[in-house]
């Protein structure tokens, strides 16, 4: 492959995988459980029988998710491919990389049980969903699915902001350092913090959750931005390889 097309293709998956994954996250029924005031438990039960009504789109978004969870490790791996190991940070290159891929296996044992939910959902017959075994299953695939999702999500952070710190020196988006530390490498402490501290703080415990994916987000924008640089500089980047 081409640099040219490493850059371009590299761009295309960093923009468009993220893109795609935001979208499914926030527009999937019932994956955001609000505060309930019967306790956590409750919230669990009301965000499956959100879902329930649509266990169709479930299954499909959760699909739609798990292939596009990829871009951004590939695209990471294409940015690897065409910049040179000579500027000393390789080795957070390679490092990111790593962490990325251990991110994806998790992130896929998450939509695992996403696909385990959506499937309870849509063969669980009229009324089980209201209260009994089936939804006590579908709460258990719920809450795995959560929860593999704050580990995926941690390391996701952490990897992108060892890779971001590797491209930081070549100006790809301009010379502001401290602009891209404040949106990649600051996320990367304060998520994790939030996401870490959710499960200690039982009456708020889901609004914490938002605020560290909140956090999260803002590294998300990032990439996506990122990868519209890429795209639009592929033919300077490919003369500069």
């Amino acid at each position: 492959m081409s640099t040219k097309r490493t850059v371009k293709t590299a761009g295309w998956l960093l923009f468009i995988g993220p893109l795609v994954d935001l979208v499914v996250s926030i527009s999937r029924p019932g994956s955001f459980p609000g505060e309930n005031p019967d306790g956590v438990q409750a919230a669990m039960q009301q965000g499956v029988q959100s879902a329930a009504s649509n266990s169709a789109m479930v299954q499909l978004l959760v699909n739609v998710g798990f292939i596009a969870s990829f871009g951004l490790l590939f695209g990471f791996w294409c940015v690897h491919r065409f910049m040179s190991d000579t500027d000393g940070r390789a080795h957070l290159r390679k490092a990111g990389l790593m962490v990325l891929t251990v991110a994806l296996a998790i992130r896929t044992a998450s939509f695992g049980m996403g696909l385990l939910l959506a499937t309870t959902l849509k063969f669980s017959p009229p009324g089980a969903l209201e209260m009994g075994a089936a939804l006590d299953t579908a709460v258990l695939f719920l809450v795995m699915e959560g929860a593999f999702l704050v580990f995926a999500t941690i390391l996701n952070v952490a990897g992108v902001a060892l890779f971001a710190t590797s491209v930081m020196n070549a100006n790809l988006m301009g010379s502001n350092k401290k602009l891209t530390g404040l949106l990649v490498v600051a996320p990367a402490v304060v998520a994790p913090f939030l996401l870490l501290l959710a499960p200690f703080l039982e009456n708020s415990i889901f609004v914490v959750y938002a605020m560290g994916n909140m956090v999260a987000l803002v590294q998300v924008l990032w990439i996506i931005v990122f990868g519209a640089v890429l795209i639009r500089k592929s033919d300077t980047l490919a003369i500069a390889a």
